[in-house]
């Protein structure tokens, strides 16, 4: 793909968009990366020795993207969406590279890496697994294995996120993207929830591990408190929107993306679209 054909595709993507929390700035980054002396622009060595590089920028950096997902009761038609968008992911994510990879966690109140969180060969494998976990959005239980059911609320954000972010494997010189979903707000260590598992780590942790890994990371949130089936999930933007006991946003911390899951449920906004926009914004781009 030539540079100008990649340029086109990110103006393309992002007049398609509705508006959205945009880095610290407001301004939407072209994608193609300084060259400074981070580290975060790889170029052809021993280590990608085929990784990119076929867009004429000079960028050689491989994707490393982990989905996030809120498995509780709320979510099944979430899981249609990115069922639906997930073949438009891996092209928008070939076209940059051949060299990336998928992997996946779950939570309700506690956490799953799916498969250790190990890779997804193909958007085929991808989707299938997601039709699993929407299944499973059905029995409203915790995917970790903790039996107990789940009776509030708040979810699990902030261990799910710590756990993609530590556990899951992002490679130097990659560019890392997380795209995190939920619809309710979180519990931050040491609450507790409904089902008696605690939280295992605070929101100031949570921001620091994914700011260490250099993650963006992409967030369908619920903007405005909603109705959940165990009452109204309260202080959803937090963490997300705005800020949580005055500590940044995680989109704003980790120079990505915020979107509002009210718009995908309403038709407005289509979640695959706004994934690519981010992939091809982020890609190359300094942390």
């Amino acid at each position: 793909m030539a540079k100008l054909t990649r340029l086109a595709l990110a103006l393309a993507l992002s007049l398609a968009l509705p508006s959205c929390t945009v880095r610290g700035s407001g301004s939407v980054d072209t994608g193609v990366g300084s060259g400074d002396d981070t580290g975060v622009m790889a170029r052809p060595d021993a280590q990608f020795p085929d990784g990119g590089g076929t867009d004429g920028s000079g960028c050689y950096q491989p994707i490393d993207l982990v989905f996030v997902l809120d498995v509780s009761t709320s979510m099944m038609n979430e899981f249609t969406h990115l069922r639906e968008g997930i073949a438009s992911v891996y092209a928008a994510a070939d076209a940059l590279t051949t060299d990336h990879t998928f992997a996946l966690v779950v939570f309700v109140d506690d956490v799953l890496a799916v498969d250790g969180c190990g890779q997804f060969d193909s958007a085929s494998a991808l989707q299938a697994v997601f039709d699993t976990w929407r299944t499973f959005c059905s029995s409203n239980g915790n995917p970790g294995g903790a039996g107990q059911q789940n009776g509030d609320c708040p979810e699990n954000s902030l261990d799910a996120l710590y756990t993609a972010a530590t556990v899951c494997t992002w490679r130097p010189g990659a560019t890392h993207i997380v795209i995190h979903v939920t619809d309710d707000t979180f519990r931050e260590h040491p609450a507790s929830f409904s089902s008696g598992l605690p939280a295992q780590h605070t929101y100031a942790e949570t921001s620091a591990a994914l700011v260490a890994a250099q993650i963006r990371v992409g967030a369908f949130a619920q903007s405005t408190p909603m109705a959940c089936g165990a009452g109204t999930s309260a202080n959803t933007a937090q963490g997300f929107f705005v800020s949580y006991n005055g500590m940044t946003p995680l989109p704003d911390a980790t120079h990505g993306r915020v979107w509002d899951i009210a718009d995908v449920r309403s038709g407005a906004l289509d979640m695959a679209t706004a994934i690519n926009e981010l992939i091809v914004a982020e890609h190359c781009a300094p942390f």
